[in-house]
């Protein structure tokens, strides 16, 4: 999935690449997947992107916006997948789920895994949108240790989810997903279902400290190493606790990296240094 490094690397990319870009033709390719979702069908998207300048892009947490004229927005929003940009004479993929052909000749294309939406929507609609830029991303200026202690004590489900609740639902902080969250909480050495009423000062220190760290190294690297940005490369940041991490010794201790099912999904983490 598509977390907050990620999101910022494509966004810049598509505003240093697509802005002045005009759209000619929008459609769905062949492969058709249930949980992608557009606002409009796919015949209302082409009509209304025909003809039409990309005027830049942005991020927010997890979401990208990618500009059209003065006053619509396309909103690409909790997606797994690559959105991958094609210069003019560059082979496409055999398939994929959207494509946005541009007049210069240049084509994007968006191949879609897990879930994800794409939606086309006035400007003027996102502030009241119940999905769109709400939670705080983390190293923006009202990320605060003073505002995430809020946060924690705010957190409706405190007492019943673990950390990991509470760090990978957006409407509280809007960037972190269940990719970094493994590192974050090794760094913090919090072990994810730990309760937020259970964290110490020091622990909720440690942990704010873990996410600053945590996503201001990957955003310098582009992203994860399996994710990929506008260009199809590979991010350059190499998660600690992974998959592909299970059952190797901790950097810290060497007790083994060990995976459990928590809240929907996996988990990996030292049993001996997060408790």
């Amino acid at each position: 999935m598509i977390e907050m490094p990620e999101a910022r690397t494509i966004a810049g990319q598509m505003n240093e690449t697509l802005t002045g870009k005009t759209f000619q033709h929008f459609a769905q390719g062949a492969l058709r997947h249930k949980f992608l979702w557009l606002s409009k069908p796919a015949e209302e998207y082409d009509a209304f992107l025909a003809k039409k300048e990309v005027t830049g892009a942005k991020s927010y947490g997890r979401s990208i916006y990618l500009y059209v004229g003065e006053d619509h927005v396309q909103w690409f929003g909790e997606l797994g997948g690559r959105i991958v940009y094609h210069p003019q004479g560059q082979g496409l993929p055999a398939k994929y789920h959207l494509r946005w052909d541009f007049t210069d000749g240049s084509v994007m294309t968006f191949n879609l895994q897990m879930w994800g939406f794409v939606d086309l929507l006035e400007k003027a609609q996102l502030p009241t949108h119940p999905y769109a830029e709400v939670g705080i991303p983390p190293l923006s200026e009202r990320f605060t240790l003073e505002h995430f202690d809020q946060l924690l004590e705010e957190y409706p489900e405190k007492t019943k989810k673990g950390v990991k609740g509470f760090l990978v639902t957006s409407k509280h902080i809007n960037g972190i997903g269940n990719g970094y969250l493994q590192d974050i909480l090794f760094k913090a050495r919090i072990h994810p279902t730990r309760k937020i009423t259970e964290l110490s000062t020091n622990e909720r220190q440690s942990l704010y400290a873990a996410i600053q760290e945590t996503m201001s190294q990957a955003i310098k690297l582009g992203g994860r190493e399996d994710e990929h940005d506008l260009f199809d490369h590979p991010g350059g940041y190499t998660r600690l606790m992974s998959s592909q991490t299970a059952g190797k010794p901790c950097s810290n201790c060497g007790t083994p990296i060990i995976k459990i099912n928590y809240l929907g999904g996996a988990c990996y983490l030292c049993p001996a240094c997060q408790v």
